[in-house]
């Protein structure tokens, strides 16, 4: 049986790999920090909430809708806006601004739909949860069954398109060098797109996930982006192993270790969670900029393989 509050903080840790990765994938592959990432997961939380509450579907039917719908408007966002700026020269910091417009605009557009869902539907269609619509088996929420498989699922899959395919093989080339990978006859501009495509339906289809435990409005995007890009600061930006690896890490300090605090120091302290995520960011930055890609794993590997071998063997003489 495992505890409640560790599920909440592996589908929590779930929620945010979908979207660092997401973001690793938009930096490492086609140069752009895309600071919307976040709430292109809040797009998923809405296409969810339409069909469960306008079409009356279940929950997790939603997930197809949200990796289809969340894809084309990746696709759409660089064929509109990231293709547009490249072609006029734009650098990758005048890109990372716009993303932050792009993030202002979607958030403007999801308030918008959310009024126009309450007025025309009478639905609540702000500050709502879908704890309601899940399921239980074993003693293991639903929302943590379905998002640990599709993160496994979606882990895999990529895994497989990134070593055991052409496309894979491509898209490394593209993210080491474009103008390279051009001139070596790839079409990067359709790497770009399945990218984008990629790019946007994560996140989307995290959205399916968020609103089962916690409370979600068109402006929850704000509250979990520093946890998302304390992920990939703490990832390095690399690969999609470590996005992973530091949404993992992000998230059990942050869900485990502020209940833990609370206890200690009071219950004030509980919407302070994001703070613990921007203090492993800062350090990251500080002590080792590259992530968890940058460490020494060899050295780190020898010395616990020492440190077991020292302690296996005063166990030994002590025994």
């Amino acid at each position: 049986m495992i505890p409640l509050l560790l599920q909440n903080a592996i589908v929590f840790a779930n929620i945010l790999s979908l979207m660092a990765i997401s973001a690793t994938l938009a930096l490492s592959k086609t140069n752009v920090p895309n600071f919307a990432v976040a709430t292109f997961g809040t797009i998923g939380v809405y296409i969810t909430f339409t069909c469960v509450k306008i079409f009356r579907l279940p929950l997790y039917s939603s997930l197809p809708f949200c990796l289809i719908f969340g894809g084309l408007i990746g696709v759409a966002i660089y064929r509109l806006m990231i293709k547009p700026l490249r072609e006029r020269g734009a650098t990758r910091e005048e890109i990372m601004i716009a993303t932050l417009g792009l993030d202002i605009f979607l958030i403007a557009i999801l308030n918008i739909y959310a009024d126009y869902l309450t007025r025309a539907f009478k639905v609540m269609a702000r500050d709502f949860t879908f704890s309601a619509y899940d399921f239980s088996i074993a003693g293991l929420n639903g929302v943590f069954v379905a998002s640990t498989i599709f993160f496994v699922a979606t882990m895999v899959s990529l895994h497989l398109i990134f070593t055991k395919t052409s496309l894979g093989i491509a898209l490394k080339a593209m993210g080491e060098d474009q103008s390279l990978a051009e001139c070596q006859g790839i079409n990067t501009d359709i790497l770009c797109l399945i990218t984008w495509f990629i790019v946007g339906a994560l996140p989307a289809a995290a959205g399916v996930f968020f609103p089962v435990n916690w409370i979600s409005n068109p402006t929850v995007s704000l509250f979990i982006v520093v946890s998302v890009f304390a992920s990939c600061v703490l990832g390095g930006f690399s690969t999609i192993y470590d996005a992973a690896a530091g949404s993992y890490i992000i998230a059990m300090a942050q869900v485990l270790l502020i209940p833990y605090l609370a206890n200690i120091v009071g219950v004030w302290i509980l919407p302070y969670g994001f703070l613990v995520a921007l203090l492993i960011m800062i350090l990251t930055i500080v002590i080792f900029p590259k992530g968890l890609y940058g460490l020494p794993w060899n050295t780190i590997g020898e010395f616990l393989l020492k440190l077991f071998n020292y302690v296996k063997e005063a166990l030994r003489v002590k025994a």
